[in-house]
């Protein structure tokens, strides 16, 4: 049996309705998947949501190099040409560094039940998108994604 990894993007999230989701889905870890895992929105910098997630039982990585570099953000910002920034993001994860990290974050993937996550409410039109399709290449995880929207997990297979 197949191995589930969700994703989740936390704006529109409180805090409590976030940790909610992710306790009511199991996870175990949660995988940040930010370049700079900081926040305007309380609680949800890196320290604050490390301290706040591990005092309901889930652990919390970061994975810096699995984030889409500012630059990209940036001009994706400028453009709306999201099939140019998922290029250059798919291009950036296949640098050696971003492929150890994305090694490592299978590894915890595989050890404990876990969500990857970043502020993007739509998956669809977010670097995790790219992320995973790296880990499908590398893999045999199933996807989901949680919404805020309709409050279910999205469903996502390989091809």
């Amino acid at each position: 049996m197949k191995r589930k990894l969700l994703t989740i993007g936390y704006t529109g999230f409180t805090l409590d309705g976030f940790t909610a989701a992710l306790v009511e889905h199991g996870i175990e870890c949660l995988i940040d998947i930010r370049e700079i895992p900081l926040s305007r929105k309380a609680g949800f910098s890196k320290s604050a949501l490390k301290d706040h997630l591990n005092s309901v039982g889930i652990d919390y990585r970061h994975f810096r190099l699995l984030g889409s570099p500012k630059a990209l953000r940036h001009k994706v910002r400028e453009t709306g040409d999201y099939s140019q920034f998922f290029r250059a993001v798919r291009r950036h994860l296949k640098l050696t560094e971003s492929l150890a990290e994305l090694e490592a974050a299978i590894q915890v993937a595989r050890s404990q039940r876990s969500c990857l996550m970043c502020c993007c409410p739509n998956w669809e039109q977010c670097h995790r998108k790219c992320v995973v399709d790296a880990v499908l290449e590398r893999s045999y995880f199933t996807f989901g994604h949680i919404s805020l929207a309709d409050k279910r997990v999205v469903e996502r297979r390989a091809a």
